[in-house]
C-alpha cells in the first residue's frame, strides 16, 4: 500500500483530517497501528475505531474494535462486494494507467494501455504469446511506461530478455555462417 493510500485509509478510519493522518503515520514509522493508537490517545479521533482497555486499571493496551454489524445479516455481502470493488477499479486504474511499449532499433512501433494487452493475452494467449517471442526474434523491445510498472526492475528484466533473444539470433546466425563455410570448403 503506498503512503499516500495509508493517510487516506486512516484518516477515514480515525475521522482526522490527511494531514493529521500523515503526521501520525511519520511519527511512527508508516505503522497503522501504532498511528491509530497515537491519534487516540491524543483525543483526535472520532472514538469509534479504536477502545482503550481500562478494565485492569489504566491504560492496559489498546484494542482494535471490530464492526460487529458488518459480519451479520445482508450487510457483510455489501461490506464485501464493496472492498472487492474497489480492489477491481484499483485493478483497472493500474492497467489503463500504465502503458505497454513495442520498439524497434530506439523507434517506438505500439504503445497501448495494460488492460489490452491484458486481453488479448486472455482471448488468444499462444496467438500473443508466439507473436510476442517473434518480437523478440525481430530486435523488438518491450518495456512498460507508467507509474505502477513503469519501475527499473520491470523494464530491466524485459530488457534482459530482449538481449537473451538476441544472443540467441546472433548464436544462430554464427552457427548456420559457419555451417555455409563448412559446406564451400571441400
Amino acid at each position: 500500500m503506498e503512503r499516500y493510500e495509508m493517510a487516506e485509509l486512516l484518516s477515514k478510519k480515525a475521522g482526522v483530517s490527511l494531514e493529521e493522518a500523515r503526521a501520525a503515520l511519520e511519527e511512527n514509522n508508516w505503522d497503522m497501528l501504532d498511528a491509530m493508537v497515537a491519534l487516540e490517545r491524543a483525543h483526535k479521533t472520532d472514538g469509534a475505531a479504536v477502545h482503550a482497555d481500562t478494565a485492569a486499571g489504566g491504560d492496559s493496551g489498546v484494542k482494535p474494535v471490530k464492526n460487529v454489524t458488518a459480519h451479520k445479516g445482508p450487510g457483510f455481502f455489501s461490506n464485501g462486494f464493496a472492498v472487492l470493488w474497489e480492489y477491481v477499479k484499483k485493478f483497472f486504474r493500474i492497467t489503463l494507467d500504465n502503458d505497454f511499449v513495442v520498439e524497434r532499433r530506439g523507434k517506438r512501433l505500439l504503445g497501448m494501455p495494460v488492460l489490452v494487452l491484458l486481453v488479448l493475452l486472455f482471448a488468444s494467449f499462444g496467438l500473443v504469446l508466439v507473436a510476442l517471442i517473434a518480437g523478440l526474434f525481430c530486435d523488438c523491445r518491450y518495456r512498460f511506461e507508467g507509474r505502477q510498472l513503469g519501475k527499473d526492475g520491470i523494464n530491466d528484466a524485459m530488457g534482459k530478455m530482449s538481449d537473451l533473444a538476441g544472443d540467441i539470433k546472433q548464436s544462430i546466425q554464427n552457427a548456420a555462417g559457419q555451417d555455409g563455410q563448412d559446406k564451400q570448403d571441400p
